[in-house]
C-alpha cells in the first residue's frame, strides 16, 4: 500500500511538473531552401541564417524577408557539411572537414582557407570577433587559429575524436568533448587543461557561455550536466527521465540563467541552469520526413503577442528543412 501510494504521489508530481511547462505556437516560419539541406546557421541572435544545399551558399536577414539573400554559386557549397557564423555577425565559416574557410557576411567575400595537416574536423567554433576560431579533430587534436596573424597552434587534447567544441568570446577559453568519456576546459594560449570533467560514455556536446564561466556537457548515455567552469564544481543537471537525448546545437542567454537546446527530434527546450528545470519547450515544424534542428539562437526583445510580459526571449531554430521559425518567451 505504502508503495502504491508513493507511485502515486511521484505520478502526480510529475503531471504537476508537466504542466509548468511553457509551450506556444511559432510566431513566423520562413523556408529557405526547396531542395535539401548539407548545413545551416543561425548566428547567436537569431538576425542571420546561413543556408548550404545542390544550389549553392545563401545568407538570409531574418528580419528583413522580403530582403533577397545573397549567394555564393554552387561550386562554394561543394561538400561542405558544417556552418558557423561569428557572434559578432561579421564573419561567415564553412567546412568540408578537411579545410575550412572563412567569408565576411557583407559580402561573403573570402578572407582565408586552413587545413591542418591530414586532419579531419568533426566541429568549429570561434571568438566573438572572429579572429580567433577553434577546429576540432577526430584524431583527438585541437587547433586554435589566428586568422590575422594566419597562425595555426595544434594541441593534443584527447585519446580519442573530438566530437564537440565551444569558445568563450575572447577566444581565451575553449572547451571540447571527446569519444575518450572527457570534457576539457583548457587555455588556447598554451593548451594547459585547467579542468576535465569524466563522463559515463563518449562526450557528445559541449558549450561555453559567453565569459568562459559556465559549461555544460553532455554524453550518450546519461550525463546532462552545467558546469561552474571557475570552480570546476556541479552547478546542475538537465531535469529530464528521458533515457537518451541528443543535442545538435545550444546557446545559453547573456545572463547565464537560461539554455536553449534543439535535438534530432524536431524539439527545441529552454532549460534554467540554476537547477536544471525545463521551463519551455517547442516542436519545430516537419515538412519532408523528419526535421531534424540543427541550430538554435536566443535573444531579448518585447512583444505585443504574450500580455503582462515585461519582455520576451525570442526563440530561433534552424531545422534540415532549410526551415526558421521564431516562438517568443515571456520574461518576468
Amino acid at each position: 500500500m505504502k508503495i502504491l501510494i508513493l507511485l502515486m504521489l511521484f505520478l502526480l508530481t510529475s503531471a504537476c511538473s508537466q504542466q509548468d511547462v511553457y509551450n506556444s505556437a511559432a510566431v513566423s516560419k520562413s523556408n529557405y531552401s526547396k531542395s535539401v539541406i548539407a548545413a545551416t546557421a543561425l548566428s547567436d541572435d537569431g538576425k542571420l541564417t546561413v543556408v548550404v544545399n545542390n544550389q549553392g551558399v545563401c545568407l538570409w536577414q531574418n528580419n528583413q524577408q522580403s530582403t533577397m539573400p545573397q549567394c555564393l554559386p554552387a561550386d562554394h557549397a561543394q561538400h561542405i557539411e558544417i556552418a558557423y557564423i561569428s557572434k559578432n555577425n561579421q564573419f561567415l565559416y564553412l567546412s568540408n572537414r578537411v579545410s575550412v574557410k572563412q567569408y565576411t557576411t557583407d559580402n561573403l567575400q573570402i578572407v582565408g582557407e586552413w587545413q591542418v595537416a591530414d586532419n579531419i574536423i568533426n566541429d568549429i567554433s570561434a571568438s566573438k570577433s572572429g579572429q580567433l576560431l577553434l577546429l576540432g579533430f577526430r584524431s583527438g587534436k585541437a587547433s586554435i587559429i589566428d586568422t590575422k596573424a594566419n597562425k595555426v597552434t595544434t594541441f593534443q587534447k584527447h585519446r580519442l575524436d573530438i566530437n564537440a567544441v565551444s569558445l568563450s568570446e575572447n577566444g581565451q577559453i575553449a572547451f571540447t568533448g571527446s569519444s575518450d568519456k572527457k570534457a576539457q576546459l583548457w587555455n588556447t594560449s598554451t593548451g594547459k587543461t585547467l579542468f576535465e570533467f569524466s563522463h559515463a560514455s563518449r562526450v557528445n556536446h559541449v558549450d561555453i557561455s559567453s565569459d568562459g564561466l559556465v559549461g555544460f556537457s553532455i554524453d550518450a548515455i546519461k550525463d546532462r550536466k552545467f558546469w561552474n567552469l571557475q570552480t570546476g564544481q556541479l552547478i546542475a543537471e538537465l531535469g529530464t527521465y528521458l533515457k537518451f537525448m541528443e543535442v545538435n546545437d545550444s546557446v545559453f542567454s547573456t545572463d547565464k540563467q537560461l539554455f536553449l537546446t534543439g535535438s534530432p527530434r524536431q524539439v527545441l527546450q529552454l532549460w534554467r541552469v540554476a537547477d536544471g528545470a525545463l521551463l519551455a519547450q517547442w516542436q519545430s515544424v516537419m515538412e519532408n520526413g523528419r526535421a531534424s534542428v540543427l541550430s538554435v539562437a536566443m535573444n531579448v526583445g518585447r512583444s505585443e503577442t504574450i500580455e503582462n510580459a515585461k519582455s520576451i526571449k525570442s526563440i530561433h531554430a534552424s531545422n534540415s528543412d532549410g526551415i526558421v521559425e521564431l516562438w517568443h518567451f515571456p520574461v518576468d
